[in-house]
């Protein structure tokens, strides 16, 4: 049976896809088998015809296990999208293919759509949240933060809701960090301190985002034994 990791952000358009294609390239070149399954997609790509995450994974990061399950026009929430498409979002079909797919791989990578606090549906006079998924089925997660201004607030309200929400947070990962603005530096230093949680990696902006470059720097990060506690969590060997 494998393990599964929910990947999450502070918000949307953090790079959660970016990271988690990351992840993947550097857990293959470790020798482990690994999914993305990304089970709600709303949006379309450029193209207007491919969904947005699915084009990204198979196309850019050129991903050969990616899978989802709910997919939806409507560039918009989860729930909102359901209303339009008449679309019934089940958690429980969800975790069923999650299941399905832990059978086939070491692990799997969930990427959710925006934070934790998106609803899905309305279940028994409630809203259905992200995070009740993640708690429900009890999967650790992983926060996907930007690194300039703004990036404290958005890392600590997400951790904050994540713990009421009994959410377990394994610890963060810094996108499109600059080692040359200060701001950076210490808001990763900052941040860590204030939740306790490590920095997996610090992800550096890509002027052309390529499978070569995701690639290399997978690589550079495996080398820098960045990861060694997430490794560890996976009962991967490096």
């Amino acid at each position: 049976m494998g393990k599964a990791i929910f990947m999450t952000g502070t918000g949307t358009e953090i790079g959660k896809s970016v990271v988690t294609s990351i992840f993947a390239l550097a857990l293959e070149r470790l020798g482990v088998s690994v999914n993305v399954f990304k089970p709600v997609q709303t949006g379309l790509a450029e193209d207007g015809e491919s969904f947005a995450e699915q084009y990204w994974y198979e196309q850019i990061a050129k991903l050969t296990s990616v899978e989802g399950l709910y997919y939806m026009k409507p560039a918009v929430s989860p729930h909102l999208a359901a209303k339009l498409t008449g679309t019934s979002i089940e958690p429980e079909r969800i975790a069923e293919q999650l299941e399905r797919l832990k059978q086939r791989y070491d692990v799997v990578l969930v990427e959710g759509a925006g934070g934790l606090a998106v609803p899905w549906c309305e279940r028994g006079g409630r809203w259905y949240m992200t995070s009740d998924f993640v708690r429900d089925y009890e999967l650790p997660a992983i926060l996907v933060s930007l690194s300039g201004l703004g990036a404290i607030h958005h890392a600590v309200t997400t951790a904050a809701y994540a713990e009421t929400q009994g959410v377990r947070v394994l610890g963060l990962v810094f996108n499109q960090f600059d080692e040359r603005e200060v701001i950076h530096r210490n808001n990763v230093e900052t941040i860590t301190a204030m939740l306790k949680l490590p920095a997996f990696a610090t992800v550096p902006p890509f002027p052309v985002v390529t499978r070569e470059e995701l690639e290399a720097f997978a690589e550079q990060w495996i080398e820098r034994k960045e990861a060694e506690v997430l490794w560890e969590v996976l009962a991967v060997e490096v």
